[in-house]
């Protein structure tokens, strides 16, 4: 390489890093608000655990994503916000230049396009701003492909079985859905290297590249399952949805929107990602074993085997990242391209990140539905404090967090009556009802304030105030 060719590396690195500054920004500004339902019930856990160890043996729930429980117990229960998502805010905005260098071979405007891809998609911004597990699973991911990648080009040098043991070890205690990408990780090169050499020479190299990956993997799912039943209580899911047709359509649906910036809500974006995989080999995709296997089977599958909690778009991580990675080199190698095929691939670049900017601005205003609001109004009704009722326990966590981050004094009942009870909450999600009407315990309660979610995570609420009985 000239040093021309250097110098001009470089300028595309520091756009790359440009890229990476702007989406970190991003996440930030959506990390603002207050912890919503999933993230206050973690940090719940990780305080109720009271030690580190505790986080290991004693929650046993699919709550618990271990790093992102050891982070939230070490900045403490009501931390700020941003803080307590600082782990996954680092970690998303990483994967953005991981991306990127995983695009890099493919040419500087593929790296470019995947790069803005993996910055301002709404499902990675919206993961990578709370605190969940799901960015540093897919970072781990990432990581891992890149590996791959480069070691499937040629270089021997990429096949380290220890950094993919790491990347699986790290990527469960993250979020154990690295168990459905290590499938896809360790079939990728499977299939690869069988079409290339055969299947007993392909079977022996991933043997001797996958055995310690593997063996780690199957470590952490053995040692999560004992700690469960060593406890006594089983390895416990907060919410178990059997399958249903409508919702894994609903939540594959809304996977692909919210991940390509055109949230549908019909058939059209599963539809869409079939055609794309359909010709993404005569539009310079290079992956497409892996891509087969992760975008399309994986997601198959879980409709075969009639899986559960379907429904739930942040499941399919382990799809959404290689379908990003798939229309990043779609889209560069459009853009290269001197006729139809760059207006063609301009065209949905533009849309796919003007889709993507606008649920992005959605989700910095929404805050996902303004947990800590209520908290906020009974403060400026009742400075010195007050008690509430809770419609039921799903609003719990959330009130809590919100009352410890201000120091503020609330008494929070649920399940009982208590007449010196001035306000009511009643949080439902999505598709969920609010009573008619809001007498409770004796009492009538007037609607003060609401709010309604409008982005990807978040619940709805309604809170009311004890009114005089006419």
């Amino acid at each position: 390489m000239t040093g021309g060719d250097l110098r001009a590396n470089r300028r595309w690195w520091w756009a790359i890093c440009a890229i990476a500054v702007a989406g970190l920004a991003l996440r930030f500004v959506c990390s603002l608000g207050d912890l919503w339902f999933d993230e206050a019930w973690s940090a719940s856990q990780a305080r109720d655990a009271l030690t580190p160890i505790g986080v290991f043996i004693g929650i046993n729930h699919d709550n618990n994503h271990h790093l992102n429980s050891l982070w939230m117990q070490m900045v403490g229960f009501g931390a700020w916000p941003p803080l307590v998502r600082l782990l996954s805010i680092l970690s998303s905005s990483a994967a953005i230049l991981v991306a990127a260098r995983i695009a890099e071979p493919r040419g500087r405007i593929t790296m470019v396009a995947t790069a803005l891809l993996f910055a301002f998609s709404p499902m990675l911004v919206t993961m990578g701003s709370e605190a969940r597990g799901y960015a540093g699973m897919s970072l781990a991911m990432l990581i891992a492909i890149l590996f791959i990648d480069r070691w499937l080009a040629g270089d021997l040098g990429y096949r380290r079985p220890t950094t993919f043991a790491l990347c699986f070890f790290l990527g469960a205690l993250s979020q154990l859905t690295m168990i459905f990408a290590a499938v896809a990780l360790v079939g990728w090169p499977s299939f690869v290297l069988w079409k290339r050499n055969g299947f007993r020479a392909a079977a022996l190299e991933i043997f001797r590249t996958f055995w310690l990956p593997v063996l780690v993997l199957a470590g952490v799912l053995g040692f999560v399952l004992a700690a469960g039943h060593f406890a006594g209580t089983g390895f416990r899911f907060g919410r178990y949805d059997p399958f249903d047709f409508m919702m894994y359509l609903n939540g594959t649906t809304t996977a692909i929107g919210y991940t390509i910036g055109l949230p549908w809500k019909d058939i059209w974006p599963i539809v869409l990602v079939l055609v794309l995989l359909v010709l993404a080999p005569r539009w310079g995709a290079s992956r497409m074993a892996l891509y087969r296997l992760a975008i399309f089977a994986f997601p198959f599958l879980l409709a075969v085997l009639h899986a559960g909690n379907v429904g739930h778009a942040r499941y399919y991580m382990p799809a959404l990242l290689p379908l990003l990675l798939m229309l990043g080199e779609m889209t560069g190698f459009g853009l290269e391209k001197g006729d139809w095929r760059r207006i063609a691939a301009g065209i949905g670049l533009a849309a796919m990140l003007g889709g993507s900017l606008w649920c992005d601005y959605v989700l910095a205003v929404d805050q996902r539905g303004d947990p800590g609001g209520p908290v906020r109004e009974m403060m400026a009704r009742a400075p010195e404090g007050t008690t509430m009722l809770l419609d039921r326990d799903t609003g719990q966590a959330a009130t809590d967090v919100a009352a410890a981050r201000r120091k503020y004094k609330l008494k929070v009942i649920l399940g009982r009556c208590d007449p010196q009870a001035r306000f009511l909450l009643v949080d439902r999600f999505l598709g969920e009802a609010f009573p008619a009407d809001a007498d409770r315990c004796g009492g009538h309660f007037a609607l003060i304030a609401q709010h309604r979610m409008r982005s990807l995570s978040g619940t709805n609420w309604n809170l009311y105030e004890r009114r005089s009985q006419p």
